[in-house]
């Protein structure tokens, strides 16, 4: 946050100086005091700020500053411009208006040559909506109410205290400590009721993130994999190198592919699985083979018993 601060004020000065720190401290929302800090860390750094008292006193900068090159290099710069030209994804809805400043003050326009959609194909706008909700929660430490629905459609209206976002296997989840459970959750957002979600008022001091919750899923109950694939079109190759990581795919001397991989065996993971139809067959584990087996004998008895 005191990075985001600090452009900040080297770009209001940019636009007028000198400036009070109360003027400061009003535009960012926060305490005289934090303002002489950061006004301290900035001339520490080698930024051309300094402080004058009495009339006409305030926060200067050396007129005709440009951002010094040694602090944030041209690749950095860009960079940067990505990276919140990115966040629109995520519905920050300041995100546009910071990347105009910066590039006005990198006096760089930054190419627009990045643009992600994280939503699903028809979503509807309250889905990005979330997002924005979301980040605000766990910025300003404020629980979110939403009605959840779980994996067998169940509805149930959950109060939590948001630590974190997570992107995995292209899904969003929040990070949070539910009040109702009394325990850590991962809520995937596309099983909240987009209208349910509220902001509540009142705020929360955040709870320590659990270690195995850190980085991605735990890994406690993950097993070994072993996939052989028999690709028949170069639509198969392409699928199974686009969701298999390189390093973990393996081609065989008769022209199978083999897969080898650690993780949840979850019943969505069993599904996915089941999706690749005759093209796969699994080694390892036995009984998510003996799995597949039945299920693919209870398709083959539903289309040799049934008739539209």
């Amino acid at each position: 946050m005191q990075a985001g601060r600090l452009f900040e004020i080297v770009f209001l000065l940019m636009e007028r100086s000198p400036r009070t720190t109360g003027d400061l401290a009003s535009r960012l929302e926060v305490s005289g005091r934090t303002v002489r800090r950061d006004v301290e860390a900035l001339s520490a750094a080698g930024v051309p700020v300094y402080m004058t008292r009495g009339k006409g006193g305030g926060v200067h900068l050396m007129e005709g500053y440009v951002l010094d090159k040694s602090l944030v290099t041209d690749r950095e710069k860009d960079d940067i411009l990505a990276a919140l030209s990115a966040l629109r994804a995520t519905g920050a809805a300041d995100s546009p208006a910071t990347r105009e400043r910066l590039g006005r003050l990198f006096q760089r326009k930054g190419a627009d040559w990045l643009d992600i959609d994280l939503s699903f194909w028809g979503a509807p706008p309250e889905y990005k909506n979330i997002f924005d909700m979301a980040r605000r929660a766990i910025l300003e430490r404020r629980p979110l109410r939403f009605r959840y629905r779980d994996a067998a459609e169940r509805t149930s209206e959950r109060v939590v205290e948001p630590v974190k976002l997570l992107f995995k296997e292209r899904s969003w989840y929040i990070r949070a400590w539910c009040r109702m459970r009394e325990d850590w959750r991962t809520f995937k957002l596309f099983r909240i009721v987009w209208d349910s979600m509220e902001l509540l008022p009142e705020t929360f001091v955040p709870r320590e993130l659990p270690a195995q919750m850190q980085e991605g899923y735990t890994t406690a109950s993950a097993e070994p994999l072993v996939l052989l694939f028999s690709p028949q079109t170069p639509q198969d190759i392409g699928r199974i190198r686009e969701e298999f990581e390189p390093s973990a795919i393996e081609q065989l001397e008769d022209g199978r592919l083999r897969v080898r991989l650690s993780c949840d065996i979850t019943e969505r993971m069993m599904f996915y699985l089941l999706s690749f139809g005759d093209r796969l067959e699994v080694a390892e584990p036995v009984r998510l083979r003996a799995w597949l087996q039945s299920q693919a004998e209870a398709i083959a008895r539903t289309y040799e018993t049934r008739t539209p």
